[in-house]
């Protein structure tokens, strides 16, 4: 979460600093065609705000709604202790069932726990502290596993495949595994297939997922085995 937090602040400074820079360069210099450029620089930022809060959440919103999660679901949630994911899946299921997220939470652990609780959710939240590439729960427990915007952080890529695996090691075998990344979709489709899923989808998430434009985007990997 922290990680995540200090990224977006950085990119906000660096976007504000240099339209600072152009303006007052457009100015000083009456060559107001740089003033351009700012646009430019305005544009990308506001898309990049955009994809990293009411777009993120209406691509979860449009993914819950496809999937429909029955309401006694088992999920496990990998997304490196994102808790607005997980929070959603949750408000969705009835005591019954249960999302458990799993992170390297270390300090952060009691505070994901007090947001959870404020949020009336905790009877359907368990936090747990792990690593993706050694999932510590029995074989076929979960009727989904979910996975936003972690997997390309784990390097190098045979611990991607090895994280990959215990997925699939946990998962039911008819169950199903969501992943939201913006990369290595053919990457993850063929460790997939090599494990046994041969129903493999990848959604594009349109203007929601654009990361300050259209050369990166959110994709969304759905995947079950017959």
């Amino acid at each position: 979460m922290r990680k995540s937090a200090i990224s977006v602040v950085t990119i906000a400074i660096i976007a504000l600093i240099a339209v600072f820079t152009g303006l007052i360069g457009a100015f000083a210099s009456h060559e107001y065609w740089n003033l351009i450029w700012v646009a430019l620089i305005i544009i990308w930022a506001g898309i990049f705000c955009h994809t990293v809060s009411r777009g993120h959440e209406k691509i979860w919103q449009r993914l819950l709604q496809q999937l429909a999660i029955p309401k006694n679901s088992q999920v496990l949630d990998l997304s490196a202790g994102r808790l607005t994911d997980l929070m959603m899946i949750a408000g969705q299921l009835q005591a019954s069932g249960k999302v458990t997220g799993i992170a390297d939470w270390q300090q952060s652990l009691e505070i994901a726990k007090r947001r959870v609780a404020a949020a009336k959710l905790a009877d359907r939240v368990k936090l747990v502290d792990g690593s993706m590439t050694n999932l510590p729960f029995a074989n076929q427990l979960f009727d989904y596993v979910v996975i936003d915007s972690a997997l390309h952080n784990i390097t190098p890529a045979i611990q991607r495949g090895r994280a990959l695996q215990e997925t699939a090691r946990v998962l039911k075998a008819h169950g199903t595994l969501v992943i939201v990344d913006t990369r290595a979709m053919k990457e993850y489709r063929q460790v997939l297939s090599n494990v046994g899923f041969d129903d493999i989808q990848v959604i594009n998430t349109g203007f929601d997922g654009w990361w300050g434009g259209p050369w990166i985007t959110t994709k969304v990997l759905i995947a079950k085995r017959s």
